[in-house]
């Protein structure tokens, strides 16, 4: 030590005593500030690839779900009746769909042929039979294309599409909608600032949206879409094609079409070390400072001044963040106090700024949920509810102490709830899931909810969350149910006869054919009853043809109500002939049912002068029983019966034969 006192001519006690405490300091600030370097980059790195997944997490929710409800809404169009049917308000349809989405540029027709018959945004008569989407629709599918140029615009598009399909489920056509680049560049420009984006790429690498990197089109080779591909790497450095440094990481969307890069600028992620390091440097600076002056005046009068420092950082610590020290308590104190009071109330403003930016972005992520429409809505891993937006409580109706800390599955229908528990566990293993269900009002009302959640795992279990977005789909669910019924009364409307109100002709060749098929693969009897009205003719010449409609009513009631099994159904054959098909029924249950009917008929005693018979209406009968094989066909059923109806006719009428092969 003597050595390096000579050395550098240090005689004085206070210059020795100054020199080897800066050296001492020195070795200190050298040995805590390297690892704090190298760790506090590592801590910065870590945090800006946890914040980076969940900023990439959500937009890829958002991508997912905005593809999604393009195809739904492509799907409900498809499924209208005006395009299932030759309806003339096609046209019209269609305009009022591209009215109510203006995210798509156009919405059009394409015929079974291939050919555009309707575009709200083009030409048509356009022939896309060789474009992809076409040719999934005849398979049936529901399709979004990759990136393609329009054939008269001659732009790059994204066209959604979905069959059409008649009412006997004929392959009609499609119907499409195309979106522009532009369109979707604007869903993926919630999280671009000047320090970071996100943008779409395709497979090979070519921009689908906006981005600094590239004009859209252009093919980015990057280590990152490398990566993608490749299947490794989700984070990594690298040099974008502006030459910058950046932190980047993928997410796949469109079942794996489409890539989603998201960049963040190292030198943003770097900044925060800066700054701690300027603050741990300044703090080693005002050590410095302190240290001298307890060198030099080891007294009272410096110790009482560094109390209250000592004091006021306390207070800061402890939270109080708008504490500062008085420059007018040490304006008699030496310079160097003076300046470590400044030193301390500029670092205090420092990190109440900080605090309060911090406090304000939270304030922000709040007003999302506070005045989003739909609810949003946060639970703990087993469903229980933590959170619920303004939104929720408007919709629901619910007090916070009504709701907060309760299971969700409470609020449930009944009949939703094994569902959800499904999609419950499905969002457990995938960490998302959409359901619709039903969910109870305050006033005990249900109404339809459709709910995206996403599952936010932590380390610790009791930290993870599972976020929910929630819309009211009511008023589409009553839109749906109301096609459905009307589809329903379509369907009985063609089964029905219009006059008696019984099964027709259609219905009964459909159900022999189905009951036949049926019977042949299970190797059941399957029997059938044909029967007419005796000398009908005569009575519509007595009695008029209005008076024959009632008669044919009449006796199509008592026909129907004759029949005991669910199973067995009767038709209107053909004017004043009905048949009655018996599946699982052998050949004297068909006798025992044949002459239930004659009876019943007969027990009518509808006046009938004209009959040669009686002088009330009677029926005549015959019936058939077979077991089918692959070898015989309906048919053969059908004329059995009839040669048992024509000998039962020849033998007197108003009596049952039963087909008997000779």
């Amino acid at each position: 030590m003597k050595r390096i006192d000579n050395f550098f001519n240090i005689n004085s006690l206070k210059g020795r005593l100054h020199f080897w405490f800066l050296s001492f300091l020195a070795l200190v600030v050298l040995a805590s500030a390297i690892p704090f370097v190298f760790l506090e980059i590592h801590h910065q790195r870590e945090e800006a690839k946890e914040n980076f997944d969940k900023m990439m997490d959500v937009q890829q929710l958002v991508a997912e779900t905005w593809l999604k409800n393009r195809k739904a809404y492509i799907t409900s169009l498809s499924q209208s009746i005006e395009l299932q049917s030759s309806n003339e308000n096609k046209n019209e349809l269609l305009k009022t769909f591209a009215r109510n989405d203006n995210e798509f540029l156009g919405i059009g027709f394409v015929n079974r042929d291939g050919v555009t018959e309707i575009y709200t945004s083009g030409y048509t008569g356009i022939d896309v039979s060789d474009r992809d989407y076409y040719q999934e629709a005849k398979k049936g599918k529901v399709f979004v294309t990759d990136v393609i140029i329009g054939k008269v615009s001659k732009k790059p598009l994204i066209v959604v599409s979905a069959p059409v399909y008649d009412r006997e489920h004929q392959f009609r056509g499609l119907v499409f909608g195309t979106i522009e680049l532009s369109t979707i560049s604007k869903v993926m420009q919630q999280f671009q600032d000047n320090d970071r984006e996100t943008y779409l790429v395709d497979g090979t690498g070519m921009i689908i949206t906006k981005t600094r990197q590239g004009k859209v089109g252009e093919l980015l080779k990057t280590s990152i879409i490398e990566n993608a591909v490749n299947g490794s790497g989700n984070h990594s450095y690298y040099a974008s094609s502006s030459g910058e440094m950046v932190l980047g990481s993928y997410r796949w969307v469109h079942n794996k079409k489409w890539l989603i890069i998201g960049e963040i600028k190292q030198s943003t992620i770097h900044k925060p070390v800066y700054e701690s390091l300027l603050i741990f440097f300044g703090i080693i600076l005002l050590i410095v400072i302190f240290g001298s002056v307890l060198l030099i005046k080891i007294s009272k009068q410096v110790g009482e001044p560094i109390q209250k420092v000592l004091e006021s950082t306390t207070k800061f610590a402890e939270g109080n963040w708008g504490y500062r020290i008085d420059p007018s308590s040490y304006k008699d104190e030496v310079e160097e106090l003076q300046e470590l009071s400044g030193n301390f109330n500029q670092m205090a403003d420092m990190i109440e700024s900080y605090i309060y930016s911090v406090a304000k972005s939270e304030e922000q992520f709040r007003t999302i949920m506070q005045y989003s429409s739909d609810m949003i809505t946060i639970h703990d891993t087993s469903g229980k509810y933590l959170y619920v937006s303004p939104a929720g409580k408007e919709i629901l109706e619910y007090e916070d102490e009504e709701i907060l800390g309760h299971d969700s599955y409470i609020f449930i229908h009944p009949e939703d709830r094994e569902q959800i528990v499904k999609g419950h566990e499905e969002l457990l293993r995938t960490g998302y899931v959409v359901t619709t269900y039903r969910i109870r009002k305050k006033n005990n009302e249900y109404i339809w909810f459709e709910s995206s959640v996403k599952y936010m795992k932590e380390q610790n279990e009791d930290d993870s969350r599972l976020f929910t977005v929630s819309r009211n789909i009511t008023e589409r669910k009553m839109v749906e149910q109301q096609l459905q019924e009307a589809n329903k009364l379509l369907k009985e409307l063609s089964t029905k006869d219009g006059l008696t109100g019984i099964w027709n002709r259609r219905s009964f060749d459909e159900t022999l054919d189905k009951e036949w098929k049926r019977a042949e693969r299970n190797n059941h009897p399957l029997s059938l009853i044909m029967l007419d009205i005796d000398f009908f003719k005569a009575y519509n010449d007595t009695y008029g043809h209005q008076g024959g409609d009632d008669c044919l009513r009449e006796v199509a009631n008592a026909i129907k109500n004759s029949i005991e099994h669910e199973s067995d159904m009767a038709f209107r054959y053909g004017g004043e002939e009905f048949g009655i098909i018996l599946p699982e029924t052998d050949v004297i249950g068909a006798k025992t049912v044949a002459e239930k009917v004659r009876s019943t008929i007969e027990n009518l005693k509808i006046s009938h002068v004209g009959s040669k018979i009686q002088d009330f209406v009677t029926i005549s009968l015959g019936t058939a029983t077979i077991i089918p094989t692959k070898y015989k066909n309906a048919d053969s059923l059908v004329e059995s019966a009839d040669k048992a109806l024509y000998q039962a006719k020849q033998e007197g009428r108003n009596c049952v034969r039963s087909y008997q092969k000779d």
